[in-house]
């Protein structure tokens, strides 16, 4: 198995960011490749991005670059698996999001806000490294100055690899959740003229599948004229493709709107780099289109288009499957690493009867699941007590869905709600509850 991080010794990135000042203050969320940077800011705030560069960063201890040939926000980050080293960031406002690595060669991290209880964050997952991924989402805060800090522990749990931490960026006070959509979703269509790409450790989602069945990998064509279109609903959607010595130029619309160019040339190859951003959408239901135009850059080698994720961002909170307000009863399996699931883990159950009842207050309510063949089972939902609907969750190969709304509800009186999921199936299909979304 190819390591998708260089674990080699190079220099104390501590000792080089103090000496050249970083580069840069927090910056507002990028909204594409090739977007100017703004004015640097000396405590970045709510809605910015701040990348491991930023001089809002203090790191300590020994961190290098990590691996130029995946896709990482701002083109780079950087990870250490020496006990002891710490990356600081100092913000203001009332959460922040940590985005980094997660896979096989992944370590524990200790993390806390302001010197306050630490929390242990298991980075292992069996897939493929994903990056500039969330890793953890700190909410809740008083709304002021506050500084997260990131300990590298220099250990693993037994089925690691490795023990290394990724730092990449930090949203500040996002506002929004992020669904990380794979290209077997089944909302995505694709015409006939696609591919699977050939399986590697690099695609996002790879690595790890149900055998006879073949893993994630990602869709590819060089063909003229081929599409993708993909239905969501959303603010804004990022297409995680793939930059290379043979890439060829693919056209985004966004609704049917005016057509961009997205050039996957590059010279060096990159893996799940985000090629392609729309932001700034209604929320309301959009429809995403890719056609592979034929063309290329003079200096490409071939006219192949990839597509390999998606990520579908939303107003609103989530809270994870481990959040103190929802309360599980019978049966489930929790910290279940195996798939690409939202900050790493969900809780599964195939038993009839048992529930997850999540408390929450708002107008809007998603149960963040998964469809798929091996994650075929039903559910009834209920919301204060009435039975909404009953799910079937299952889809056949090749489709496999994470982290996708299985169930929404809008139009709730503006106060305190629950929502419980009953597995009701009784085949031994698993139900999966990856996560909630409070709109």
């Amino acid at each position: 198995m190819k390591h998708a991080l260089s674990f080699f010794s190079v220099l104390l990135l501590a000792q080089l960011l103090a000496s050249c000042g970083g580069g840069g203050g927090g910056s507002p969320a990028p909204s594409g490749p090739g977007n100017p940077t703004p004015p640097s800011v000396s405590v970045p705030t709510a809605g910015m991005r701040v990348e491991e560069t930023s001089t809002a960063m203090v790191f300590s201890g020994s961190w290098v670059k990590s691996d130029s040939s995946w896709g990482w926000s701002g083109g780079d980050a950087v990870q250490s698996n020496v006990a002891g080293a710490t990356a600081s960031v100092t913000f203001s406002g009332t959460s922040v999001r940590w985005l980094g690595s997660r896979g096989r060669g992944m370590g524990i991290a200790l993390v806390s806000v302001d010197g306050g209880p630490t929390r242990e964050v298991d980075l292992f997952a069996r897939p493929t490294d994903e990056v500039h991924t969330s890793v953890v989402t700190i909410s809740d805060l008083t709304d002021g100055q506050h500084t997260l800090k990131i300990q590298v522990t220099g250990r693993q749990n037994s089925q690691a690899s490795g023990n290394v931490v990724v730092v990449d960026a930090f949203d500040i006070q996002p506002g929004t959740t992020v669904s990380h959509w794979q290209d077997t979703n089944p909302e995505v269509k694709y015409s006939a003229g696609w591919t699977k790409s050939s399986a590697n450790f690099n695609w996002s989602g790879s690595g790890v599948s149900n055998v006879p069945e073949l893993p994630v990998t990602a869709h590819e064509t060089a063909v003229a004229g081929e599409t993708v279109t993909l239905p969501f609903r959303g603010t804004a959607i990022n297409l995680i493709g793939y930059l290379g010595p043979d890439g060829g130029i693919a056209s985004v619309q966004i609704d049917g709107g005016v057509a961009k160019d997205v050039d996957m040339y590059g010279p060096v190859t990159k893996y799940q780099p985000v090629v392609f951003t729309a932001s700034g959408l209604a929320d309301a239901n959009h429809t995403m289109t890719i056609t592979s135009t034929g063309r290329k850059n003079p200096l490409s080698t071939s006219t192949r288009v990839v597509v390999d994720a998606f990520d579908v961002i939303t107003p609103g909170r989530r809270y994870e499957d481990t959040d103190a307000s929802i309360v599980y009863v019978g049966n489930w399996t929790r910290d279940n690493e195996a798939r690409v699931w939202s900050e790493g883990q969900t809780a599964t159950s195939n038993i009839p009867g048992t529930t997850a009842t999540f408390s929450f207050t708002g107008t809007s309510v998603s149960w963040i699941g998964c469809s798929k063949n091996s994650a075929a089972g039903a559910a009834k939902v209920y919301i204060d007590g009435v039975l909404q609907k009953e799910i079937r969750l299952g889809a056949d190969y090749p489709v496999e869905g994470y982290q996708m709304t299985v169930f929404r509800a809008d139009g709730l009186s503006n106060g305190p709600h629950k929502l419980m999921i009953e597995v009701t199936n009784t085949d031994q299909s698993y139900v999966v509850v990856d996560a909630f979304d409070v709109h």
